[in-house]
């Protein structure tokens, strides 16, 4: 317990710190351009209007009392310049017109650096609202799954995380790595127009059985292209990630044709598949999945991402099911 406050104080202190150097920025720039006035040799008042831009960016990084702080210490910082230094500001008309063009100015700015507060955060929540209701939309996609067939809902789940594991040990961005884990989630979506016993079934399937099966991939895409954005893209992987590597897959896409999304579900979707048990088999250890992935690398695999798995696989051994279990775990529980 003592750890975890001891943590967050440490966070808390850490993020005050932070806005307190992202505060000190502005005044640092308010500073040059006062000194830029002195040099500058045509309208000094020219540059008044830079003042803006350490407004801005104090008023998207910093809240919105702290932003409107900023600009009003701009807006003294001019006014005591011209108090002590009036023969500074060329151009000026002087007397109380010169006082009345600053305390519009300085008006402006304070009123900036408050709407633009006021944006970021309508911006952070309507951000938040859609990251809610796009979750929701996951959930809801996870649960029909779940209600069509269990084992291919935790097995995506599965899937997520070994591809999840793979992203990271590729060193992928976050943004990817956020796109891997909605396509494992959700590249078997299209089963949910096959029915359960075919899914179930325990002896081998005939061809048009296969077919039926095999059509999901297609079937996804299809489900997924209408919703758009992040979904529309990940469509794309869904589709395609049954193709193989050699272009030998049923739409006869190559290598790079492969969306790269595609490339790492196809790895962790077979992956995992030989790991579990199956009605017509039981699952093999990881260094025998591992194996058997190895040697289809180049032809259904791509040879970047097997190394990646294996190198996973060689690190942490038998206790690799264990930790991706973890992670599988975390992203949604099975």
């Amino acid at each position: 317990m003592g750890f975890g406050v001891n943590a967050k104080l440490r966070q808390s202190a850490f993020q005050h710190t932070l806005n307190i150097r992202s505060g000190f920025l502005p005044l640092l720039v308010f500073t040059v351009l006062l000194g830029f006035i002195n040099f500058l040799v045509v309208n000094q008042k020219v540059v008044l209007y830079l003042f803006y831009i350490p407004v801005v960016f104090a008023a998207w990084m910093l809240s919105k009392r702290e932003a409107v702080g900023v600009a009003t210490l701009g807006a003294v910082l001019v006014v005591a310049y011209v108090f002590f230094i009036p023969d500074k500001l060329q151009y000026s008309s002087g007397g109380l017109h010169l006082w009345i063009e600053l305390a519009i100015w300085g008006g402006i700015l304070i009123v900036t650096a408050y709407l633009v507060s006021m944006l970021r955060l309508r911006t952070q929540e309507a951000m938040q609202n859609l990251q809610r209701a796009y979750n929701g939309v996951l959930s809801i996609l996870s649960k029909f799954i779940q209600t069509v067939d269990a084992d291919t809902e935790a097995h995506s789940v599965r899937v997520s995380a070994w591809a999840i594991r793979i992203g990271n040990e590729l060193g992928l961005n976050a943004g990817t790595i956020e796109e891997i884990r909605i396509a494992g989630l959700l590249h078997d979506v299209g089963k949910v127009e096959v029915s359960v016993e075919l899914l179930r079934k325990a002896a081998a399937l005939s061809g048009e059985e296969r077919q039926r099966v095999g059509r999901h991939a297609a079937n996804g895409a299809a489900m997924l292209k209408p919703v758009g954005g992040m979904l529309s893209d990940i469509a794309d992987a869904v589709e395609t990630h049954h193709e193989k590597y050699d272009g030998s897959g049923h739409k006869g896409l190559k290598a790079e044709q492969i969306p790269f999304v595609a490339r790492v579900i196809a790895v962790a979707d077979a992956f995992d598949a030989l790991l579990s048990d199956r009605p017509y088999r039981k699952g093999v250890s990881v260094f025998r999945a591992m194996d058997s992935i190895c040697v289809s690398a180049g032809t259904h695999f791509d040879p970047a991402i097997v190394v990646a798995l294996q190198k996973i696989i060689n690190r942490e051994g038998e206790r690799t099911l264990e930790k991706t279990l973890e992670t599988a775990g975390a992203i949604h529980p099975i």
